[in-house]
């Protein structure tokens, strides 16, 4: 435990060594902890988005229409997520061994931030590829198809998709952090 010095340096209420609200433990990010959940939660979801999609093709296979082709697509993408973030936020909760919830929330928020920077650099890499494809012609979608009216599933589905992985990492988290205060 940290002893308090009440000194006249830092007018009072500052520990010795400098650490000011708590010891440097509880303030601390593991930011190897959150790299290695981000990578846990990415392998958990490659090996899951397989088993799903297995699953999809077998219900859309089974004489379902692609309406439902499409909702369990969704929701299989949605479990598929929160399956691999929770595993993602555990893993970087235990290995942390404190603040799982921020650690949790830290892998959720890395994915983000890599997927947006991939997207920036895909967008380059076509702008600048574009040029390249001035003679090919793709075909039209046929005029006579109709609309799905699925737009505000698939609205819900992206809205989902964005809030389940911090949610599933804090809970992974803090459920790594609280398991790994317990070890030796």
């Amino acid at each position: 435990m940290a002893q308090r010095y009440d000194g006249p340096e830092r007018g009072g209420g500052y520990e010795r060594g400098g650490h000011y609200g708590g010891s440097p433990d509880e303030r601390s990010t593991s930011w190897t902890s959150v790299v290695i959940g981000w990578l846990s939660a990415l392998g958990t979801g490659l090996i899951l988005s397989g088993i799903v999609s297995g699953i999809v093709a077998g219900v859309a296979g089974a004489g379902g229409t692609t309406d439902q082709a499409g909702n369990v697509g969704g929701i299989g993408l949605l479990i598929t997520l929160s399956i691999a973030f929770l595993v993602g936020g555990y893993a970087a909760g235990r290995l942390a061994g404190r603040g799982g919830t921020k650690h949790g929330l830290l892998v959720a928020l890395l994915a983000l931030i890599v997927t947006f920077v991939l997207l920036l650099l895909s967008g380059v890499v076509g702008a600048a590829l574009i040029d390249n494809l001035r003679g090919i012609t793709l075909p039209g979608v046929p005029q006579d198809v109709a609309q799905q009216g699925l737009n505000t599933v698939f609205t819900l589905y992206g809205v989902l998709a964005l809030i389940l992985p911090f949610v599933a990492g804090a809970i992974g988290g803090s459920r790594g952090a609280h398991t790994g205060a317990r070890r030796p």
